[in-house]
């Protein structure tokens, strides 16, 4: 009996085996690993005498974490530091101020990391930017997106942007346009103004003209989207920042900037 029952076994083991074509027999899965990228955000003014040290510490910071911090900065009109002769103001960079708690008595430079608030007070003083970077450091968790390609039509004045993020994500999906090297007046430590003072990574226009974007209620994992390039803005200094924002309190959970091509020549 025992011999018949090892009989049966042996049976059923081989015919439980199919023989799998060795293509066949694993099935690759796509996998994606996010390098997790903050943005410090530089609130600044050109009557500002202490901005272009803090511009300094900002360009410093994102040299130090290289590839994994951002700086843009934003002249809101709501501050008296951006007011005057000179316009480097956007409607975008005084939602942002307003939003965060900033007032007409908001003393420059403030900085934020990542859009986080902090209270009542969602700006701190540069002395604290190298440890608000340094701690937002700590934080390697964040979900994948990527700013494929941005495209210029220089005639259309508009920025054509292919963005890949993590499907099925609840969040809000932002994304600024950032012009760096901005020629135009600033005031300084010493008490002179430069007329060729160079702005660094400024705010420009947002898809939508919504500095926060808009939710993306789970969509594909691609988006095509468009930003208006503003009158005086130039595209061959220009970039894109593509952010997922947290759905709830709007800080930026991811981000991923790129530099423009273009459909002409120009």
């Amino acid at each position: 009996m025992r011999k018949l029952f090892v009989y049966i076994l042996a049976a059923l083991t081989l015919a439980g085996c199919e023989v799998i074509r060795e293509e066949d027999r694993l099935i690759p899965v796509e996998t994606r690993t996010s390098v997790r990228r903050h943005v410090l955000l530089e609130f600044t003014g050109f009557r500002c005498v202490n901005c272009p040290t803090a511009a300094e510490l900002a360009q410093s910071l994102e040299q130090t974490y290289e590839g994994q911090l951002y700086t843009v900065s934003l002249h809101p009109a709501s501050n008296p530091f951006t007011q005057g002769a000179y316009d480097y103001t956007c409607p975008e960079a005084d939602s942002v101020y307003l939003w965060m708690g900033g007032t007409a008595t908001t003393p420059f430079p403030a900085g934020n990391v990542n859009m986080r608030r902090l209270g009542d007070d969602s700006f701190a003083d540069m002395s604290q930017w190298a440890t608000m970077v340094y701690d937002a450091m700590q934080d390697t968790v964040a979900p994948y997106i990527r700013c494929v390609s941005a495209v210029a039509d220089t005639t259309q004045r508009q920025v054509d942007v292919l963005i890949e993020h993590v499907p099925s994500i609840e969040a809000h999906m932002a994304c600024w346009l950032i012009e760096d090297s901005v020629a135009g007046v600033q005031a300084m430590p010493d008490g002179t103004v430069n007329t060729q003072y160079f702005h660094r990574h400024v705010l420009r226009a947002a898809w939508n003209h919504q500095p926060f974007g808009g939710p993306t209620n789970g969509q594909a994992s691609e988006r095509h989207i468009s930003v208006d390039l503003p009158e005086g803005c130039d595209p061959r200094h220009c970039s894109v920042i593509a952010m997922l924002l947290d759905k709830n309190d709007f800080h930026i959970l991811n981000a991923h900037e790129t530099t423009l091509d273009f459909r002409t020549d120009y």
